[in-house]
């Protein structure tokens, strides 16, 4: 429980800093172009974000709700109150899920995944969003984990790792997006300064972006039916076989050549 309360006051901080509203504006600009090529019934959004900022007004998808875990009451109301380890949704129910840090917080971060699979419909999407634990702004706390690591309640699952675990469910992983690049400097006129290395974040996104976003979709397994085949009676050689009526008929129109 003390790491679930940790993680989010360490995330509110975050977006309140000036890397955070800059990665928060992004984050934005990017679900604008995103979900608004993201069609179908339903759609809902579940994690940190979920509740504090509407992320879902970008969506085409007229149905959508937001879900919380009990512990983020103090944002603002949000449409359903639970955990992402156990959606209260119908199996194979929703078109689109955006799931913000919610591998951050989980104690158990496959269960949110196969929770996220079981809630999508075939060909669903579903956008990741999580802090980069190789991020610039992420220098100073693997430093301290190093040092000791249970003053570090923070779990951040890297890119690499978060894809091995959509494939494994069988997802397709359309695209990922790096956001914010630039140091965590408080000074807004240097920060504005260095906006130019924001280029570099389709380049070195990985080792520098402090947040990711995962576009994948669920692919739709074809199974592929189960059809009896018909064997003819091998021929007998050698010897003699009283044969039945039937058997000697389907001799004759199959094996009259012989």
């Amino acid at each position: 429980m003390r790491k679930k309360i940790d993680m989010q006051s360490y995330c509110s901080s975050w977006y309140k800093s000036l890397s955070g509203q800059s990665s928060l504006d992004t984050l934005d600009d990017l679900c604008t172009d995103i979900l608004s090529e993201t069609f179908g019934y339903y759609a809902i959004e579940v994690g940190l974000l979920s509740g504090s900022h509407d992320l879902l007004q970008f969506s085409r998808i007229a149905a959508g709700f937001s879900i919380t875990n009990n512990e983020c009451q103090r944002f603002k109301s949000a449409s359903v109150i639970s955990k992402a380890e156990h959606l209260p949704i119908a199996t194979d129910n929703v078109d689109l899920v955006v799931a913000s840090h919610v591998l951050e917080l989980s104690q158990d971060p496959h269960q949110v995944l196969r929770e996220i699979d079981r809630v999508l419909v075939p060909e669903g999407h579903c956008l990741l969003i999580g802090f980069n634990p190789f991020g610039i702004s992420q220098l100073k706390r693997n430093l301290t984990s190093r040092i000791s690591r249970k003053k570090n309640p923070q779990k951040m699952r890297s890119v690499p790792r978060v894809r091995d675990w959509f494939s494994l469910l069988g997802f397709e992983v359309l695209d990922v997006h790096y956001l914010g690049v630039r140091p965590p400097v408080k000074n807004k006129k240097v920060f504005d300064a260095l906006n130019w290395l924001e280029k570099f974040g389709e380049f070195a996104g990985l080792m520098l972006a402090n947040m990711y976003v995962i576009h994948v979709k669920k692919q739709i397994v074809a199974m592929r039916p189960h059809k009896k085949v018909w064997r003819a009676p091998a021929v007998l050689s050698g010897g003699k076989v009283v044969l039945n009526s039937t058997a000697q008929k389907i001799r004759r129109e199959n094996y009259s050549n012989l």
